[in-house]
């Protein structure tokens, strides 16, 4: 009888147990720009489970991108490739966990004069995110047209909402945009189109038909350390979300109707031009070390002076 009143008191108690687990919640810092669309995508399907809560916090400019990660509040974070860098070689003990955009930037005018990056000379062109790569690699391609940027070329950076409204109402004539503004401002503005496509451009340069890695996930060393299965899963999860929204443009976009306000018609139309590929950070080490090493050549300050040792890169 002791016997049976023990193990039921043990089977109450372990119950209770993991019906009251701690719940752990990982908090994320990202745009409203392609990566965000996975998270979204976790959070709905419950991915991590019921006792893994994930909370985002939308970032608008690079700068409230860096504060985030200098503060206590936030574990993992949607990054451009030219700030990981940067914050890595100025000693924040960040980690790449993976590498999730590619290609996603294009340069849009209504000018129909404009063949190439050379035409820019005396022009105005509006940049989103400063420091981040559509800026960056804005300026390499006027270097290698022969341009010297901000002399021979007035750039003018403003947040992406900012620029897609003025192109789209005609106001401005040379922007870099990534999607999915990029097909917002071509479904109202009828004159606009899309000057250079940076997948093509990049290929051009590198003749080797490599892609731009544009963006990734990452997260604070110690999370990483600290909480190893976890992002492990998180990975595993993010793939799966990552191609679910390739699959499934329609949900996806009503998705980031829903969450972040970005109009599902513009959302679904494109996502297929978004760049969602899903690469482990050391996975893709050479696609990595080579941009880098291009924007290195091109402006060491860009990354903060130097190619990123592989120590910055999560690998599975």
């Amino acid at each position: 009888m002791k016997k049976i009143v023990f193990a039921a008191a043990a089977l109450f108690i372990a119950l209770n147990c993991a019906a009251f687990a701690k719940e752990q919640v990982i908090r994320i810092g990202m745009p409203k720009a392609p990566p965000a669309l996975p998270v979204l995508r976790m959070i709905e399907s419950n991915a991590l489970g019921e006792n893994v809560k994930i909370e985002y916090t939308i970032w608008d400019a690079p700068e409230k991108l860096i504060a985030m990660v200098q503060s206590g509040d936030f574990d993992m974070f949607a990054f451009p490739l030219t700030v990981v860098a940067k914050l890595y070689n100025k000693g924040v003990p960040v980690t790449l966990t993976n590498v999730d955009t590619w290609g996603v930037s294009y340069f849009l005018t209504t000018d129909p004069a404009l063949k190439n990056w050379s035409d820019l000379k005396g022009k105005t062109v509006y940049v989103p995110l400063q420091s981040s790569p559509p800026d960056v690699i804005t300026q390499f391609f006027m270097k290698k047209a022969g341009l010297t940027p901000k002399k021979d070329v007035t750039i003018i950076y403003s947040s992406r909402p900012e620029i897609a409204q003025m192109m789209a109402a005609g106001k401005i004539q040379y922007a870099t945009m990534i999607e999915p503004q990029v097909t917002a401002i071509l479904m109202q503005n009828k004159n606009a189109r899309v000057a250079f496509s940076f997948e093509e451009e990049w290929k051009k340069v590198t003749d080797d038909n490599t892609i731009i890695p544009n963006a990734g996930f990452g997260a604070k060393s110690k999370f990483i350390k600290d909480n190893a299965d976890l992002v492990a899963r998180f990975e595993a999860e993010y793939e799966k979300a990552l191609n679910w929204v390739l699959q499934n443009p329609d949900k996806a976009a009503a998705l980031a109707d829903s969450k972040l306000g970005m109009k599902a018609q513009v959302v679904q139309k494109a996502i297929p031009r978004m760049g969602l590929i899903y690469k482990n950070a050391y996975d893709a080490k050479a696609d990595l070390q080579q941009f880098w090493q291009l924007l290195v050549d091109f402006d060491p300050a860009t990354i903060g002076g130097k190619v990123p040792d592989e120590k910055i890169l999560y690998k599975k």
